[in-house]
């Protein structure tokens, strides 16, 4: 078998995904990135949903109590607590570049942090089934040795249909085929910014198996992720599958 079905089935397996809809969960979040936006509390404490199909996620409390944000692939949105729009965005990666991009190389509006959020969350919480669909491209490169063992590597190019941090990235599994490392460079915060992504304190829930604990970091020299500063942290509890 390749190293993508040694992933998802150490995750749960094709035949477990394909009977789930959404997973939803508690959230705590934090680190330097948001802080560095002026967002530093946005996502400090809420509740996630996210879809295993469509490109689709709601947070709950965003960006203040009694509202919601929904990320909607090519749209965001936040929603009041009686259902009407308080703020929306159609095409929001493309605020990033250009004029626009200069006000958001320094500052981050809720709508700015929310896709920024929704498509990360939802690429988590999708992979490693997600990168099996048509029109991604995964081989398996050098692995990587870490914690006393050797993590198998796989290299993935999305396509452009799909919103994520950056087209090309690489993904770390241990022996047991569980997530451990995740690299990329987010388009979005800046072309130099190269991140180890690390997955910890893995969970079974229903069938399925989740990282509850995650730290970003930047890369050093060679590759080697830094003792610090945090970028992002993220732990996840209360996880159900539907």
């Amino acid at each position: 078998m390749s190293l993508l079905d040694d992933a998802i089935d150490a995750h749960g397996g094709r035949r477990r995904w394909k009977k789930t809809d959404r997973v939803s969960a508690h959230v705590r979040s934090g680190g330097l990135l948001m802080r560095m936006k002026g967002r530093g509390r946005s996502f400090a404490d809420y509740g996630l949903s996210v879809s295993t199909g469509e490109q689709h996620a709601v947070f709950e409390p965003y960006p203040s109590a009694g509202h919601s944000g929904v990320y909607a692939g090519d749209q965001v949105r936040t929603l009041a607590a009686d259902g009407s729009v308080a703020g929306e965005r159609s095409d929001p990666r493309r605020a990033f570049s250009g004029l626009s991009g200069l006000r958001r190389d320094l500052r981050w509006d809720p709508l700015d942090a929310l896709y920024f959020a929704g498509y990360a969350m939802w690429n988590y919480f999708n992979i490693p089934y997600l990168l099996e669909r048509p029109g991604f491209e995964v081989s398996e490169g050098e692995p990587l040795e870490a914690d006393g063992e050797s993590w198998r590597r796989l290299d993935v190019t999305f396509p452009d249909d799909v919103h994520t941090h950056s087209r090309e990235q690489s993904l770390y599994f241990d022996g047991r085929g569980l997530l451990r490392r995740h690299d990329y460079s987010p388009d979005v915060v800046a072309s130099f910014a190269n991140a180890a992504h690390l997955c910890e304190e893995h969970r079974e829930v229903d069938g399925l198996v989740f990282p509850t604990r995650r730290r970003v970091v930047p890369k050093g020299i060679g590759g080697r992720p830094l003792r610090g500063p945090t970028v992002v942290w993220i732990d996840l509890d209360s996880i159900e599958v539907g």
